[in-house]
C-alpha cells in the first residue's frame, strides 16, 4: 500500500465487472473537481449476497488496473479482496484510517448511491467517517438530488458534496449481458480493458457460474482471497483464467464445476515460494522419496501447492491429486486431473495459435485426444529446450495413446 499518511483520499469502490469508460470518466472528473491527493480504486472482494455471480477478483482487479493506466494519483487497491469474508464500506474506511492515517476520506459514489444510501450497512456510522462525494451525470434530476442531499446531511450529520460528469448510459450489467451473449465491445471500455476481455473470453465463459451452488460459489470466492497473498498479479490472472477454462471444460464432461474452478485457482499458489520451501512442502505431500525425485525444481510447485491446500483443511483426494500433478500428469489421471492439466496449458491467457486444435478437441468431448496432442506439444517444447522428459509425463502419454488415459 502507498503512503496515505496525512493525505486527502478519494475512495471509489465497486465490482468493476467490467471496468468501463464511465468509471474512468468519474475518476477523471473527481481528480479535477475535488480537493484530493489520491484516489483509491477498490474492487469488491466477497459480495454480501451468495446468489450474486461476479467475475473472479484477479480479472476484475486487472480490468481496473488497465482501465486507470495513465491517471496520475490513482491507485488500484486489493484491500477488500485480501480481507476474509464480506467487507462492508464502513469496515474498509475504519481500517484505512487506523492503518494509514489519512487526513480525509471522501467516498466517491454515483447519484444512484445517494438515493439508496439509507439501506447501506451502518450508514450513520459510515457517514460520520467520510465526506460523501456524489457525481451528477448531467442528465440527473438536480432538484431531487439536492433534496436528498439535504435530507441525508440532516439525518446523519454528514456533509454531501457534488461533482459533475457528462451524461452516460453505460452500465456494467448491460455490458455483461451483451458480452455473455457473445456480443462485442466497440469503445465502451478503455482500449486495454477491451483487449483483455476479448483475449480472455471473459464473459462468454462465465455463463457456467450460474450452474454452481451458492455455498460452493462462496467457497470459490473465499479460496481466491486466501490464495491471493501467495502469488503476483500476473500469476493471479493466469490462475483465474485456468479456473474459468476448467469450469468450462467441467461443464462439458459433467465434472463438479466448483471443484474444477478451485483446482485452477490454486494450482500455482506455491510457484513463487522459495525453492527450499517448495521442496519441503512437496516432500510432506508426496511422502515418497522415489516420487519426489521425479520432480525437478521447476515442477515442485504442484505437490507443494497440494500440501498448502491440505494444511488449510482440504481432504478431497481427487482435487489434491489434480493440483499436485498439474505440471506432469501421470498414468492414472482422473477426468478432473486432465481438465486441470489441459486448462493450465490452453486457457485463453495463452495466446499461441497452435493451441487451438487442442481446445477444439477438448471442447468437443475428446479429452484423451486433447491430452495426447497437448503432451506431444509439451514433448516438442522440452526437446527444443534440451530438457529431459519426466517419467510421469511419459506415463501420462502412454496411457492416453493406449486409450486408457
Amino acid at each position: 500500500m502507498i503512503d496515505l499518511t496525512g493525505k486527502r483520499i478519494g475512495l471509489y469502490g465497486g465490482t468493476f465487472d467490467p471496468f468501463h469508460n464511465a468509471h474512468r470518466k468519474l475518476i477523471e472528473c473527481a481528480l479535477t473537481q475535488l480537493p484530493l491527493d489520491i484516489i483509491l480504486v477498490m474492487p469488491l472482494g466477497q459480495p454480501p449476497h451468495k446468489t450474486r455471480r461476479i467475475s473472479l477478483a484477479a480479472h476484475r482487479f486487472e480490468m481496473a488496473r488497465l482501465g486507470t493506466e495513465g491517471l496520475q494519483g490513482v491507485f488500484v487497491s486489493d484491500h477488500e479482496i485480501r480481507t476474509p469474508g464480506i467487507d462492508y464500506t464502513l469496515e474498509t474506511v475504519l481500517r484505512l484510517k487506523e492503518q494509514h492515517c489519512p487526513s480525509q476520506v471522501m467516498l466517491l459514489a454515483g447519484s444512484d448511491n445517494l438515493q439508496s444510501i439509507d439501506s447501506w450497512y451502518r450508514v450513520e456510522d459510515l457517514l460520520r467517517e467520510v465526506t460523501f462525494a456524489v457525481v451528477k451525470r448531467g442528465d440527473d434530476d438536480n432538484d431531487n438530488l439536492a433534496d436528498k442531499a439535504r435530507e441525508t446531511a440532516m439525518r446523519y450529520g454528514t456533509r454531501v458534496i457534488f461533482f459533475d460528469m457528462p451524461p452516460t448510459t453505460l452500465a456494467s450489467s448491460d455490458l455483461r449481458r451483451h458480452l455473455m451473449g457473445h456480443g462485442e465491445l466497440s469503445g465502451q471500455c478503455p482500449d486495454a480493458v477491451e483487449a483483455f476481455i476479448e483475449r480472455q473470453r471473459l464473459y462468454p465463459l462465465s455463463t457456467v457460474y450460474s450452474m454452481i451452488e451458492d455455498d460452493d460459489w462462496e467457497r470459490i470466492i473465499a479460496l481466491e482471497g486466501w490464495s491471493w497473498r501467495f502469488i503476483s498479479q500476473e500469476r493471479r490472472v493466469h490462475s483465474a483464467s485456468v479456473a474459468q477454462y476448467a469450469a468450462h471444460l467441467a461443464s462439458i464432461y459433467a465434472v463438479d464445476i466448483s471443484k474444477a474452478m478451485a483446482g485452477g485457482l490454486i494450482h500455482d499458489m506455491a510457484k513463487e515460494l522459495e525453492i527450499e520451501e517448495q521442496r519441503e512442502l512437496a516432500r510432506s505431500y508426496l511422502n515418497d522419496k522415489a516420487m519426489l525425485s521425479s520432480f525437478t525444481d521447476e515442477l515442485l510447485h504442484g505437490p507443494a501447492a497440494a500440501q498448502l491446500v491440505t494444511m488449510s483443511g482440504e481432504r478431497d483426494t481427487e482435487l489434491l491429486d489434480a493440483i499436485a500433478f498439474h505440471s506432469t500428469g501421470h498414468g492414472e489421471m482422473s477426468v478432473l486431473g486432465k481438465i486441470i492439466y489441459l486448462s493450465d496449458k490452453i486457457a485463453f491467457d495463452r495466446p499461441f495459435s497452435r493451441l487451438e486444435p487442442i481446445r477444439v478437441l477438448a471442447e468437443s468431448g475428446k479429452i484423451d485426444e486433447a491430452m495426447k496432442l497437448c503432451l506431444e506439444e509439451v514433448f516438442d517444447a522440452l526437446e527444443r529446450s534440451g530438457v529431459e522428459l519426466n517419467a510421469l509425463t511419459r506415463d501420462a502419454y502412454h496411457a492416453c495413446a493406449g486409450g486408457t488415459c
